[in-house]
């Protein structure tokens, strides 16, 4: 009778210890382990760590804590549930990108109307292009551009093949592309006619063929390689002021050589799209970013030339073009290091933009009203104006977007940092959590925290 009930207490307790396996590693799942690992705060934390961005004390501490509370969470899920996680995470990851793509394949046959005046612009740009080369003087003078200007429009209907899969982005990057072209073709025509008078017509038609082979050529390889519009607008941006700092630094120094500026344009232009290629490798700037630190640099440039224009009136010397090149270079580092950790979204990024470009008319309004004289003012007022909006709307999209809780209040001007993390979803794993066997106390619930405070000197 004693042997039947010890017997039955022993089935009872492997019974329960069973039980208690199980239902532990039921709150373990494939699906739940995909999900913290998606968790929004430790994917950007871990961007940032991935692209070089120096982490701060929490932010390396959040990171080696969540990594190491992954590893368990993966170690306690079940051999079927780890095969079902390896089935099923590409499905979840396409399940979190659906709406992008969903808004992508949308955007894909939608063309806007700068797309349409893109493509009239560029196509009658190349018609004159080849009325001035082969100096026609018929009807065709006017005929011409408009043919060209409507053949390009109709690119999408003529080869319908080459415009299949695509989204926004290609058609930024070829236009890119197109706009780096006309530039970097009358460098290049500048280089080798020089003083000619020759010169002219060389520039139109090689800015004509280099618009087309870039415009090809940023076409076929965001097509190809899906850069982001961030990447795209960065290479917008240095290949458009590479030119003109290569020009203002021979300028500086006072050559009157033709060729030699036609050289320099077309250096600069190359050294900047690779200068552009290396700093986007090294993070992922978003295009709101880039709207940023072309508004930063199109302000600090002006306060280089007020201080140009100011120079110019004691001093007549070319050198004086060294200041507003310093301002593109000073504008343009400081507001990429600014922007990193950011994150600034498209509409603030274009907010900047504008309200930069806004404030610059109001200061050139302004300007008018008083109607001063000076050069300096003219230009000085407009930049400072347009400077001082975009480090405001700046440093509150900061704000925004770093910190928006009331810990920044705590920690400001302090010579302490506090921090305080808080898991309400623990309060739900510790009540599913299994009390382990054979432990005996005061504090038998071994739970996890539900808020975790730190203060550190």
């Amino acid at each position: 009778m004693k042997t039947n009930s010890y017997f039955s207490i022993f089935l009872f307790f492997i019974a329960l210890t069973f039980y208690s396996q199980v239902y532990a590693q039921g709150i373990y799942t494939a699906r739940g382990y995909w999900e913290e690992s998606n968790k929004e705060t430790y994917r950007i934390i871990k961007q940032k760590s991935i692209t070089g961005i120096a982490l701060t004390a929490d932010e390396a501490s959040y990171l080696q804590d969540f990594e190491t509370y992954l590893s368990n969470y993966y170690q306690r899920l079940s051999e079927d549930e780890k095969s079902f996680y390896a089935k099923m995470k590409e499905q979840w990851d396409r399940e979190l990108m659906g709406p992008l793509n969903i808004q992508i394949i949308e955007e894909e046959f939608e063309w806007r109307s700068r797309d349409y005046a893109a493509n009239i612009l560029f196509g009658a740009y190349y018609g004159a292009s080849l009325v001035a080369v082969t100096e026609i003087s018929s009807a065709a003078t006017l005929g011409i551009p408009l043919l060209t200007g409507g053949l390009w429009a109709l690119g999408p209907v003529i080869v319908p093949k080459k415009y299949e899969n695509i989204d926004r982005s290609v058609i930024r990057a070829s236009t890119t592309g197109k706009f780096l072209g006309l530039i970097y073709g009358g460098s290049l025509a500048l280089m080798i006619g020089g003083n000619e008078d020759y010169t002219g017509q060389l520039a139109l038609g090689l800015s004509t063929l280099g618009s087309i082979a870039l415009g090809e050529v940023g076409f076929k390889m965001q097509k190809n390689r899906n850069f982001s519009e961030g990447h795209i607008d960065l290479v917008s941006h240095y290949g458009t002021i590479g030119p003109w700092l290569a020009g203002a630094s021979l300028g500086a120094a006072e050559s009157e050589n033709l060729n030699l500026y036609g050289a320099a344009f077309l250096a600069g232009g190359v050294g900047g799209i690779l200068v552009a290629n290396n700093v986007s490798k090294k993070y992922d700037y978003t295009k709101g970013d880039v709207n940023n630190i072309s508004a930063m640099s199109f302000a600090t440039t002006g306060i280089g030339f007020a201080i140009f224009a100011e120079t110019l009136q004691n001093d007549a010397s070319s050198a004086a073009l060294l200041f507003p090149a310093a301002g593109t270079v000073v504008g343009t580092i400081l507001a990429q290091k600014a922007v990193k950790g950011v994150y600034l979204n498209k509409k603030q990024g274009s907010t900047i933009a504008l309200s930069t470009g806004g404030a610059a008319l109001v200061g050139l309004g302004l300007t008018a009203i008083f109607e001063t004289n000076s050069p300096t003012l003219w230009v000085g007022i407009p930049s400072v104006f347009a400077l001082a909006t975009q480090q405001i709307l700046f440093n509150k999209y900061k704000k925004d977007n770093l910190s928006g809780d009331f810990l920044g209040k705590i920690n400001k001007d302090k010579p302490y940092r506090f921090t305080m993390k808080v898991t309400p979803e623990n309060y739900f794993v510790n009540q599913r959590m299994a009390i382990p066997f054979g432990i005996v106390g005061p504090n038998t619930n071994i739970s996890n925290p539900l808020v975790n405070l730190k203060l550190a000197f």
